[in-house]
């Protein structure tokens, strides 16, 4: 049976490069991307797929694409949650924590008719991240910081892939998270950082080997990952407590929850 896939963050770097994957496996691709000249470029390169503009930074477009999303598909297979960013302030955590929840939620009923595996680009940031679980979205003045405020939605993205598995596993839906390294990618030149990865090769890499990790999440036999787990290069990855702890994972989804009614 022809998968259906659903991309965020479709149009450039890893993104990208899991549609390429993708569409050479044969899946069906549902493209989310908010530059319009990109995604339409990438719709170009991937014949048969279907595009969607949305900017994640406002919620309200996140949810008329959710609607085009339900349209043209009865059932999800694989969610690939990659949209992001590095910015400073809340807006951290709404592009790349928020509108990705919202998504899922909004699709929830496609997921569990594809039994959907979520995979979900997260990053080794989250160990600085100073994410206030209870009001994710209150001014804080580290989040002044992009690397800091970054870090945070890493946490949230962490945290929302181990509730997700505890919640909708029984659903059938296998959420994982995995950390691509350092690519090089649009992303990257927005942060003179990555520059220092160029150092270290086996973390520094191209949009096509990370998203190889990415497509191995959606491919593997379910007995092979762990349902919430966290990957890089293929193996099971070590995130910070703050990042794992079942507490704070459950409270962050009701903070959330009660943001995007």
């Amino acid at each position: 049976m022809t998968r259906t896939v659903v991309v965020t963050g479709a149009s450039a770097g890893i993104g990208l490069a899991a549609a390429r994957r993708f569409a050479a496996a044969g899946d069906r691709l549902v493209l989310l991307g908010r530059d319009e000249r990109r995604l339409a470029a990438a719709g170009a390169e991937l014949p048969g797929a279907t595009t969607v503009r949305a900017d994640f930074a406002d919620l309200g477009q996140v949810r008329a694409a959710a609607g085009a999303v339900a349209a043209a598909c009865e059932r999800i297979d694989v969610l690939v949650n990659n949209a992001g960013g590095l910015y400073r302030g809340p807006r951290a955590v709404v592009v790349n924590h928020l509108a990705g929840f919202l998504l899922a939620h909004l699709l929830l009923d496609r997921l569990r008719a594809g039994r959907a595996r979520i995979v979900t680009t997260a990053s080794l940031a989250e160990a600085w991240g100073v994410l206030d679980v209870d009001t994710p979205l209150r001014p804080s003045p580290a989040h002044r910081v992009r690397w800091l405020a970054y870090g945070s939605s890493k946490q949230a993205n962490l945290l929302f892939t181990a509730e997700a598995a505890r919640r909708w596993g029984p659903l059938g839906i296998l959420p994982t998270a995995f950390f691509p390294g350092l690519v090089r990618s649009r992303f990257a030149r927005t942060s003179p950082l990555f520059t220092l990865g160029r150092l270290i090769p086996v973390v520094y890499t191209s949009p096509d080997r990370a998203a190889g990790t990415l497509q191995w999440l959606a491919d593997a036999p379910a007995e092979q990952l762990v349902p919430g787990g966290y990957y890089f290069l293929r193996r099971p990855f070590a995130a910070t407590p703050r990042s794992t702890s079942p507490d704070r994972a459950a409270r962050l989804w009701e903070a959330s929850l009660a943001l995007v009614r």
